[in-house]
């Protein structure tokens, strides 16, 4: 279907480019939230305090929902298939992308809970959650 008016058909959505435009957002975000947690040394780390346990558990329960339950929603290559023929596919596309916007979101919400409270649990959530996000990209899924 051509774009309205300019008769150039729609462009085709990349879910590699998204992938790491969403890696780089997410790793800005930690960063900028590390540092200014770092640099403004709010209050004394709590790691006991009830926000760093909501903030972790929430973390923790959207990175394990997508990596056991998203990921095998991603269907497999078929035989033959190109990574383009792969990708452009929306039955692959679309679960790939729930995925790690799951997985993105798994990593600000630990992000948050390390700025608002400094707990290095949620440091390290941070940290798994990133290092999950970015082994699980598209080379994950296509086997070409």
């Amino acid at each position: 279907m051509p774009v309205a008016g300019t008769g150039a058909p729609p462009r085709q959505s990349n879910p590699a480019q998204l992938h790491l435009f969403l890696g780089i957002g997410l790793v800005v975000t930690a960063a900028a939230l590390g540092v200014t947690r770092y640099l403004t040394r709010g209050l004394a780390p709590d790691p006991a305090s009830l926000i760093t346990f909501i903030m972790a558990g929430v973390s923790v329960s959207m990175a394990g929902v997508a990596l056991m339950f998203l990921k095998g929603q991603v269907p497999e290559p078929r035989g033959g298939q190109t990574s383009a023929q792969y990708w452009a596919d929306p039955k692959v596309a679309g679960p790939a992308m729930m995925f790690w916007f799951i997985l993105e979101g798994a990593g600000i919400v630990a992000s948050v809970g390390y700025f608002l409270e400094g707990s290095a649990i949620a440091a390290l959530l941070a940290l798994f959650a990133i290092a999950t996000f970015w082994m699980n990209g598209p080379r994950a899924f296509d086997k070409e």
